[in-house]
């Protein structure tokens, strides 16, 4: 059964199994860390372009991983006070889409999120979760500070996840990367009737469903295998729920209608592309599980 199916069809499949990503031995362990915030963080989807910054910076981080992101340091920007305000106001007017789930997300715990992740995981071995507190030990240690938004049509979740993997017996600095993965456009004619079903269940699950994929591709470039794709440049454009965005980027490889690309600033992320772009292979569609 594909990981990660889901009966609407909105989750992302595991597209890009068993070749696309090296996973360590199945003898080896990894041991993924909890954030040191117990709510998992949702967010609304902000342009930042409205407040002036020339691109986007994603979501606004708050406190995560000591000494490794820091609040829009990770985006390469200079932001001045003025600006960092207005991008404030502007998040938190983005904040007010959650509104119709906020009961929902209310209690959602990392530990819950997380634990559910790593079961849905391609990579073999043991897995295990461990405290805020836990130090690096022999087996790969994952650090992860995931942040999810709801684009304000209601239709994507986009997943910025922010990961330091420690090597099995390496020395001196750690891999470190965003992932960042945009869900399937949601085709419901109500995109809030169906995430909020069952106490917000289906928003749950698909965010469960992104974290899974970030933890494969995270773990696959930190092995070295994830670069194999071409090192030429080019514009993707993709799909935000009904918003098409482009990313300047190198390919790393495609399956069906969706690709794994390295952005200008080293992200890796996994996007949604139309049928029929260079990055949906359509030949390759039919055979994958659910259509996805």
């Amino acid at each position: 059964m594909n990981p990660y199916s889901m009966k609407a069809g909105c989750a992302i499949a595991s597209v890009f199994a068993a070749a696309a990503f090296a996973r360590p031995a199945a003898a080896d362990e990894w041991t993924l860390r909890l954030p040191k915030e117990d709510k998992v963080v949702y967010r609304g989807l902000v342009n930042a372009d409205k407040a002036g910054l020339g691109s986007d910076p994603g979501i606004l981080y708050g406190p995560g991983l000591v000494g490794f992101f820091v609040v829009l340091g990770a985006h390469g920007l200079v932001v001045d006070s003025q600006k960092r305000s207005q991008l404030q106001k502007l998040q938190d007017d983005a904040d007010k889409v959650l509104l119709p789930y906020r009961d929902a997300l209310e209690g959602y715990a990392y530990a819950d999120l997380m634990r559910r992740a790593l079961d849905r995981t391609l990579a073999p071995g043991e897995k295990k979760l461990v405290a805020a507190s836990e130090k690096p030990g022999t087996g790969w240690f994952v650090e992860s500070f995931p942040i999810f938004a709801m684009t304000q049509d209601q239709k994507a979740i986009v997943l910025e996840n922010a990961v330091s993997i420690h090597a099995p017996g390496a020395a001196g600095t750690p891999y470190q990367n965003i992932i960042k993965i945009v869900s399937q456009p949601n085709g419901e004619a109500d995109p809030r009737g169906f995430w909020s079903a069952n106490r917000g269940e289906r928003l749950k699950e698909e965010s469960v469903n992104l974290l899974a994929h970030s933890f494969d591709m995270a773990m696959g470039h930190a092995a070295g295998s994830l670069d194999a794709g071409s090192d030429a440049q080019k514009t993707f454009r993709y799909l935000e729920g009904s918003t098409e965005r482009m990313e300047r980027a190198t390919l790393v490889t495609a399956y069906c209608n969706r690709a794994v690309i390295k952005t200008l600033r080293g992200w890796l992320m996994s996007v949604p592309t139309k049928p029929g772009s260079a990055a949906s292979p359509p030949g390759q569609c039919a055979s994958a599980p659910n259509n996805l």
